[in-house]
């Protein structure tokens, strides 16, 4: 997941329009395709599911630091469940 989010970690330090964060979004929407082996849609309904719930700078901030919180671990596996079972 760090090699996920590191990434992204370009796109989303220039984040202060939507279209670079929707870069952000789609950079790690196929990184949980190709590397995560989720299907395009189970990936882009998690992603949606965690991008939703946060600001930009909250954005900023995930992307900074490295290592996923317990509650960022869990909130993917939870994600992942909901948007497998949609």
């Amino acid at each position: 997941m760090r090699r996920i989010v590191s990434i992204v970690v370009v796109a989303v330090a220039a984040v202060g329009c939507a279209s670079a964060r929707d870069t952000a979004r789609d950079g790690l929407v196929n990184q949980l395709v190709d590397d995560g082996g989720l299907s395009r849609s189970v990936a882009e309904c998690v992603v949606d599911g965690f991008f939703e719930e946060r600001t930009t700078d909250e954005l900023r901030e995930f992307f900074d630091r490295d290592e996923l919180t317990q509650a960022e671990t869990e909130e993917f596996a939870r994600l992942g469940q909901q948007c497998a079972g949609a």
